[in-house]
């Protein structure tokens, strides 16, 4: 049984695998933007140089942000198999595996709202200071609230 759940796993991840380099190899998000906003946060667009724009460029890349993509997904299923195995797998690795996966998804969570919020917020005209706030802001109403749960006992 758990077999079968692994090897399905396995080809569908095959299958996400081969759809994202199908998409991202066709060149879909080649177009061009008509009207560029002027930035507001006391920089102008080509004051970057040097390794900035090579950065830039490779954040920028799909085939990059997919690489990394499948790379963190392997990641957590690695630890996610070791933190699950059976009998086979040391007992101190199950240990270490359960506290890294939970990190490693809290993190990713946190710094999910913290640049998502960033990144509207300068998409609506902010300041990169006003922004970073408003992402600190988020992530301070979070914390708050998961005291509040722990207190009344819901957590």
């Amino acid at each position: 049984m758990a077999q079968t759940g692994l090897f399905l796993g396995f080809v569908l991840g095959v299958v996400l695998l081969a759809l994202t380099v199908f998409l991202t190899g066709r060149g879909w998000r080649h177009y061009s933007v008509t009207s560029v906003p002027t930035p507001t946060g006391g920089g102008s667009a080509g004051s970057g140089s040097g390794s900035g724009s090579d950065s830039r460029r490779w954040a920028d890349d799909p085939t990059v942000l997919s690489l990394v993509f499948v790379l963190a997904a392997l990641g957590f299923g690695a630890m996610a198999v070791l933190f699950v195995g059976g009998s086979a797998i040391p007992e101190s690795v199950t240990n270490v595996a359960g506290p890294a996966l939970v990190a490693g998804t809290l993190g990713v969570v946190v710094a999910y709202l913290f640049y998502g919020t960033y990144h509207a917020a300068r998409g609506h005209g902010l300041a990169r200071s006003q922004a970073a706030l408003l992402g600190s802001w988020v992530l301070g109403l979070l914390f708050v609230v998961g005291v509040a749960l722990r207190l009344v006992g819901l957590l």
